[in-house]
């Protein structure tokens, strides 16, 4: 064994001593001074001794062995790594400007180094300790859209989740969450799966309609699944929290969630139930307007009588509550309904956004007779029907338009809130069927000579001299129109001087009906200057006022020659009393109604005369549409298996009724109904129903 190794270290020494001897005499040879290599040994010695003081607290003495290795070894292999210690140094000492310069420096220089992605994520922290967000953001989602190394994307995706967390990025966050999530292995990202999940507990329906296609885990989907009905149920959204609800309980039986999803199902049955063929009214059957509550549910009384009774038929059952004119008693009204069981409500008439916003949040339809401006904007179980500016002008205009193929139109209003809220339905409506609207001129509510309105609506205005500025041609007197001759029904007294009663109860209009702010047509006077022929640019002239000012306007447009043109008017000029005050100077003037009682049509005639011969008056424009209304809900629950509230909300939106006496009616996605008016032109002593095709 010792002989073996001698021999093998005689052979070294005959192979390697010639090598030896050439290198130790050609050590002797003189060659030219130059700086002797430096081992590697020595550069990680210097740059280890650094890290040696720096793991031991002593920034000082890391900060000189760093630098001190930068000095002698600009180009090092640990040049990126000593550079990212002494931002750190920097950073720890609170020299901030320093820290993040010598991080800048590492990822502009050395990109590449896996000492850069440790500068990049101290810079992030950095800025978000001096509340650079977006910055922060901006730095960390580069980094992560360039594919690093997975401990890096972890570290990197952790800082998103901090930055994002309690901003309005919610959905963001989430996303950051669910990589991790899915990039740590179990057990390790237990806790990011519970963050996750406490996220998605705080989500609104986009958010978790935007991660939805990113989250393919089936746990998670459960989750959001679970919380996008929860969301629903918190909307009022109740239907549709019931199909995700019962999908959910079908897909996760053993879910945590699963006895909340049951609870929560339950509830909404309970909720949206009502008992079969109920109906509420809730009308003002006391106070203020006791006489128009009582018509409407005369109204609905009619309708259900003329419903099909006998063996087999199950009865529709009402529930009649009083507002009492009051918006807290109509709330209570519609809490008590509730309880009753309805399935869904008639009216109310006034007091319709206190009602409609409690019935809403019962999740039970209810059709207003109202024209309260936007008044199915507070939910989707809110429907309306009844008369309103849109659809007036809506009508008018389609028939000039359309079927007339007229183009130019004119406003003369008053400049209060019944004529401005027309004149910007007219206006707009103008607009949307393609027309042109060439004048529009107010006027004061207590104006009586129209001279100058007129003539700057036809351009024949010029300012009267002072020395004409004198007494009028024509004296101004009491018209014997305005004088009270009534007697009888208070009522009907006011429909003879409003006929349109809701108009006031809306908050559309409002004068006082009783008050004779009209005094009678005052022509007026004209200068030299007037004696100019106008010019009528426009084909139609609309003008959204009452009779009695009507009355006074449409003399003297003639008067001023303002000829050859459609004078256009609201339901209001449906009164006798424009025909008694303008006489000829009203003919061929068109308005348009929601109920026409001398109609032609053979229903609407056999429901003016039975009505009447019940309740010993013709009905009006309240009792048409309550008629109409409760015939329509009384068909469709008769003829429809519904048991659930949100049923009968979306089968109300679906139907057609024919037949009305207020014309055909549909409903729209919004909740309002779809109608054409009734068009009336004045022949003679009489207003005349203008066929339509």
């Amino acid at each position: 064994m010792v002989s073996d190794s001698l021999q093998r270290c005689n052979i070294w020494h005959i192979l390697f001593f010639p090598l030896w001897l050439c290198l130790l005499l050609s050590a002797c040879v003189s060659t030219p001074s130059r700086q002797p290599a430096v081992p590697v040994d020595v550069q990680n010695l210097l740059f280890m001794q650094g890290q040696g003081h720096l793991d031991q607290g002593d920034l000082q003495a890391a900060m000189s062995a760093f630098n001190s290795y930068l000095t002698r070894f600009p180009d090092g292999p640990h040049t990126a790594a000593a550079l990212q210690r002494i931002g750190l140094i920097s950073q720890q000492q609170g020299d901030l400007g320093a820290a993040e310069a010598f991080y800048t420096r590492i990822l502009s220089e050395y990109p590449a180094d896996p000492a850069a992605d440790t500068a990049r994520l101290a810079l992030i922290d950095l800025m978000t300790a001096q509340n650079r967000y977006e910055e922060a953001k901006a730095t960390a989602t580069q980094r992560l859209a360039e594919d690093p190394p997975a401990p890096v994307r972890i570290a990197l995706v952790e800082r998103l989740v901090s930055l994002h967390d309690g901003d309005t990025g919610v959905s963001q966050s989430a996303s950051y969450l669910y990589q991790l999530y899915r990039l740590l292995p179990a057990p390790e990202n237990a806790s990011w799966a519970e963050a996750l999940i406490q996220t998605i507990d705080k989500m609104n329906r986009e958010q978790i309609t935007a991660l939805w296609d990113l989250m393919d885990d089936r746990r998670m989907r459960s989750h959001l699944m679970y919380r996008y009905a929860v969301v629903l149920v918190l909307e009022a959204d109740y239907d549709d929290a019931l199909e995700i609800l019962n999908a959910f309980q079908a897909s996760f039986p053993g879910h945590p969630h699963t006895p909340d999803a049951a609870n929560l199902v339950e509830m909404l049955s309970r909720r949206l139930a009502f008992t079969p063929r109920t109906v509420g009214c809730l009308l003002p059957l006391s106070g203020a307007y006791e006489a128009y509550g009582r018509r409407a549910l005369n109204a609905i009384e009619f309708a259900l009588s003329a419903q099909p009774h006998g063996e087999g038929i199950a009865p529709i059952r009402l529930v009649v509550r009083d507002t009492a004119s009051r918006e807290q008693v109509a709330v209570q009204a519609v809490k008590e309904l509730h309880q009753a069981g309805v399935g869904l409500i008639l009216g109310p008439i006034t007091t319709a956004p206190a009602a409609v916003s409690q019935a809403q949040q019962l999740a039970i339809p209810i059709i207003a007779f109202t024209q309260r401006p936007e008044i199915t904007q507070a939910g989707d179980f809110v429907f309306r029907h009844f008369i309103t500016p849109q659809s007036q002008v809506k009508t008018l205009i389609g028939y000039f338009s359309k079927e007339l193929g007229l183009t130019d139109y004119a406003i003369m209003y008053p400049e209060e809130n019944y004529g401005r809220t027309f004149m910007t339905a007219f206006w707009d409506e103008v607009l949307n069927q393609g027309g042109r609207m060439v004048g529009v001129e107010s006027y004061s509510p207590e104006q009586t000579d129209f001279a100058d309105t007129i003539k700057k609506l036809v351009g024949t205005y010029y300012p009267v001299p002072a020395e004409l500025q004198a007494r009028p041609v024509v004296q101004v007197e009491e018209s014997p129109y305005f004088r009270d001759t009534s007697e009888g029904d208070p009522i009907d007294h006011l429909e003879t001087l409003l006929p349109d009663p809701i108009t006031r109860l809306s908050g559309l209009f409002h004068q006082d009906p009783d008050q004779d702010r009209i005094k009678g047509p005052a022509l007026g006077r004209r200068s030299v200057e007037e004696q100019d022929r106008p010019v009528t640019d426009f084909d139609v002239l609309f003008i959204p006022d009452s009779p009695q000012m009507a009355g006074l306007i449409l003399p003297q447009l003639a008067y001023y020659d303002v000829k050859q043109i459609y004078t256009v008017g609201t339901n209001l000029w449906h009164a006798q009393q424009l025909i008694d005050m303008t006489r000829k100077y009203a003919q061929n003037a068109v308005l348009v109604d929601g109920f026409y009682q001398d109609s032609d049509q053979a229903h609407v005639q056999r429901f003016v005369k039975s009505y009447t011969s019940i309740y010993g008056r013709k009905p009006g424009i309240i009792e048409a549409f309550a008629f109409d209304t409760a015939s329509f809900v009384f068909s469709l629950l008769h003829q429809n298996d519904i048991h659930m509230r949100h049923e009968l909300r979306d089968a109300l939106k679906q139907m057609m009724f024919e037949q009305g006496v207020t014309g055909p009616t549909a409903f729209g996605p919004n909740g309002e109904s779809i109608k054409r008016m009734t068009l009336l032109r004045i022949k003679g002593r009489r207003f005349v129903e203008i066929p339509r095709p």
